[in-house]
């Protein structure tokens, strides 16, 4: 006598649709944990970015008794061009060769460098807001670097763990900035193309148009503020003395300020941490 094996059915249409059910209930449930460490991974290495841009801008100051200029005079070549060699870019500061051209949009002045670019931001290689060069996410802090200035970390008399030296500037909410330098061809554009200023809430949008800083000035050039695409509602900021800060668009802030004027001293945490000689002490609780 032969036993005959009983043979296993197969799936069923309905309990097919369970399992499909199943799985899309459980990426539903991971992308958001997904998507968390993503945007952490992103504020991590934006923060690297600032921690090894603040070394370089400190290095500079021991060679040269001062910090970078925000743009120098009448090259126009940026912060952050000044301090190649001191973050491994000697070849590119070599062949940029600052001390003797002056800034155009060229073959070196379009590269897209990962330094100054947070991944939390669009992977555009060109600025679309200044005349065809590269862009950077980082914005330098004009009571460190400003025009032409040469600025000793001396002056700082209310601490370097208390002052900002660099700030964030995403494009797809504001209008980044510039590695490169200052950007004169394009109308209105100012020195937004290096400088940030807290004369603007943190993550305040840009309110003109492209190119910068179409109808901006009008809006009260909210092309100054700092901001980001980070989780939190927030931005890291570079302090002088080479830690990294993230700080919340709710900081306290002087709102009486946002204009195109260059900001002045006042008791809100936001404008402390700005001016590095204001004798305002600085509120730690609120960042």
């Amino acid at each position: 006598m032969t036993l005959s094996t009983p043979r296993r059915s197969a799936f069923t249409l309905i309990e097919l649709l369970v399992v499909i059910a199943i799985i899309a209930i459980l990426i539903g449930l991971l992308m958001p944990a997904v998507q968390k460490v993503r945007d952490a991974a992103a504020r991590t290495k934006c923060g690297n970015n600032l921690h090894q841009m603040s070394l370089g801008m400190l290095s500079y100051h021991d060679v040269n008794q001062a910090f970078p200029p925000a743009f120098a005079k009448p090259s126009n070549y940026g912060w952050a061009v000044w301090i190649l060699p001191f973050v491994e870019q000697t070849p590119l500061y070599t062949s940029i060769n600052p001390m003797g051209t002056t800034l155009t949009v060229n073959n070196l002045t379009t590269q897209a460098l990962p330094l100054y670019n947070c991944p939390s931001d669009n992977a555009q290689v060109i600025n679309p807001y200044f005349s065809g060069y590269a862009k950077s996410n980082y914005a330098v802090s004009e009571q460190v670097s400003d025009g032409g200035s040469a600025i000793s970390i001396l002056s700082i008399t209310d601490g370097t763990s208390n002052t900002i030296m660099i700030g964030e500037r995403d494009t797809i909410h504001q209008v980044g900035a510039l590695w490169a330098g200052r950007d004169t061809a394009t109308p209105g554009a100012s020195v937004a193309s290096v400088i940030g200023r807290p004369s603007w809430p943190i993550n305040t949008p840009y309110g003109g148009g492209l190119p910068c800083c179409n109808g901006d000035t009008a809006a009260k050039c909210t092309r100054f503020a700092w901001s980001s695409m980070h989780a939190g509602n927030g931005a890291n900021f570079a302090f002088c003395d080479g830690s990294v800060h993230y700080l919340r668009s709710g900081i306290p802030t002087d709102l009486s300020q946002e204009s195109c004027n260059k900001p002045n001293p006042a008791d809100f945490t936001y404008f402390n941490l700005y001016f590095g000689s204001d004798g305002f002490p600085v509120n730690g609780g609120d960042y």
